[in-house]
């Protein structure tokens, strides 16, 4: 299920603990991998035992293939690192989580090492994974005040809450392959005083092979998800489906622009497909691209009058540009309001399926699941639930 309740952030009060290369080199190892080891603020055991946890870094190289169970405390800022060495020699997965009970925070963690699952932990300066942290999981995670920074390949988000960053985005995507979003809320993004650094729920850039699925994202002063040109190599093989999407609900000094979603053509983006989204409060720019597919769609606003559609729903659209958009009562679309239940609080659920019917046309099948996990009729348009 989509985590939709706000989480009580934890304040930093430690300083930055560096645990990178530079850390002492672990004990030599004497046990079989996939063992539980343990990691204290001020760990410093040689056994990285509950009795005598150790600091992270060295619990994860000793925990190969297991688990490391962090105690509570607040861990300040981490660098775990090692380059793309370490990416060659590692092979067997970690997952860090709280031991029983314990509150666990870290300030921004900057991973450079792959094959590790972080789970159950609040963030507070943001998370910023480099080339080598390959393979690398989020998964229930709160990040509160900041952002997550993917420059990875095979980079997976689940079930997590982003929220709260000030001119940073929720999620940026760039360089990355193979990244996987699903399940996660991603909100409350907004612009500081006098910066020029505009924030987006989830931005891509120079990255192929990127699923967004099931999120919801909203309340970002520039834009829920925005496609950008970054350095111009190119974005590929895009699937968004079932997604929450929203801009500005309420036009704030932190929220004041909010464009639900802008896939325009700024440099080269080929394959992208977005089926059965749910778009509110916020314009939705879409060019013709090659291998596009844009169907099942509700859309609140439609900005450019060409925009491609099939078997979707739009409420209204920039008359300053024309009478009707081009694609309006063919291929399945057709002009009409959904009632959603609560579009302040960001509770996107119908309140009548009805709404959402389409005579739907084309080859072009739904999304398996919407928002809420369960199927979605091929005669639907929008995320469901």
């Amino acid at each position: 299920m989509n985590p939709t309740a706000a989480l009580l952030a934890l304040p930093v009060t430690l300083g930055v603990v560096v645990l990178a290369g530079c850390a002492a080199p672990p004990a030599p190892r004497d046990d079989a991998p996939g063992v539980t080891r343990y990691a204290a603020v001020d760990g410093s055991g040689s056994t990285c035992s509950a009795e005598e946890p150790c600091a992270v870094a060295d619990a994860i190289a000793r925990a190969e293939g297991g688990t490391v169970l962090l105690t509570a405390g607040d861990y300040g800022d981490l660098e775990l690192g090692g380059g793309s060495s370490q990416a060659v020699v590692r092979t067997d997965e970690v997952v860090l989580e709280p031991a029983d009970g314990a509150e666990v925070v870290v300030g921004k963690l900057t991973l450079d090492l792959p094959a590790t699952t972080w789970r159950g932990v609040t963030f507070t300066g943001g998370i910023y994974l480099d080339t080598a942290a390959g393979r690398t999981v989020l998964d229930g995670i709160h990040v509160d005040g900041s952002g997550v920074f993917v420059h990875a390949v095979d980079v997976t988000i689940s079930d997590s809450v982003i929220e709260n960053g000030t001119s940073i985005d929720g999620i940026q995507i760039a360089g990355a392959r193979k990244v996987t979003i699903e399940n996660s809320t991603i909100r409350g993004f907004g612009q500081g005083p006098g910066s020029d650094v505009h924030s987006d729920c989830v931005q891509i850039f120079d990255s192929s092979e990127v699923v967004l699925r099931g999120n919801y994202l909203g309340n970002c002063d520039n834009a829920g998800l925005i496609f950008s040109p970054g350095g111009g190599d190119g974005i590929s093989d895009v699937l968004v489906e079932a997604n929450r999407i929203q801009g500005c609900v309420v036009e704030t000094e932190r929220c004041s622009g909010g464009t639900a979603f802008d896939l325009r053509d700024v440099t080269t983006i080929t394959d992208v497909v977005v089926r059965n989204n749910t778009m509110l409060d916020g314009s939705v720019m879409v060019d013709p691209l090659d291998g596009l597919v844009f169907d099942r769609n509700i859309v609140d606003y439609v900005s450019n009058c060409a925009m491609p559609m099939t078997n979707s729903i739009v409420a209204s659209w920039n008359t300053g540009n024309c009478d009707r958009p081009d694609a309006l009562g063919r291929d399945g679309n057709r002009q009409g309001e959904v009632r959603v239940r609560d579009r302040q609080s960001g509770d996107l659920a119908l309140v009548d399926p009805q709404d959402a019917a389409i005579d739907p046309t084309g080859a072009g099948a739904p999304a398996s699941v919407g928002f809420d996990g369960e199927p979605l009729p091929a005669d639907q348009a929008g995320a469901g639930g």
